[in-house]
Order: structure tokens, then sequence, then C-alpha cells
């Protein structure tokens, strides 16, 4: 079972891996990933989708990358 401490846990580490390459983010992401950085740079309570949302953004730039639009 998934505790809040380890779902917050795996957002922060999922900002910190967007953050690295947020230049490769479309603009509509980058928007989002700005509004998810500034929401849990404080306490604050957990999204639902937060996590997905980030990890659909990695997985958006593997692929935008692996089809060389990039």
């Amino acid at each position: 079972m998934t505790t809040d401490m380890d779902t917050l846990s795996e957002i922060k580490g999922l900002i910190e891996k967007v953050a690295i390459m947020k230049d490769n983010l479309a603009d509509n992401e980058r928007e989002l990933f700005d509004q998810l950085q500034q929401k849990y740079a404080e306490p604050c309570e957990i999204g639902f989708d937060d996590k997905v949302l980030l990890e659909v953004m990695l997985r958006n730039i593997t692929v935008r990358k692996d089809l060389g639009m990039l």
C-alpha cells in the first residue's frame, strides 16, 4: 500500500526529472508543469492525477526525441 508520503516523494522526484528536461516540453505541458512545480514547492494536498501527468510529460519527451522532433 502506498502512503501519501511515498506518493509525495515520487511526485517530487518526477518534478526534478521533468525540470531537467523542461525545455523539451510543449507549451501546454510547460504551463501545467510550472503549476505543478509551484504547487509542490509548499505543503499541499496531493492531486489524484499529478503523478500520472508528470509521467506522461516524461513519456512525451521520450516519444518526441525518438521521433526526431526535438
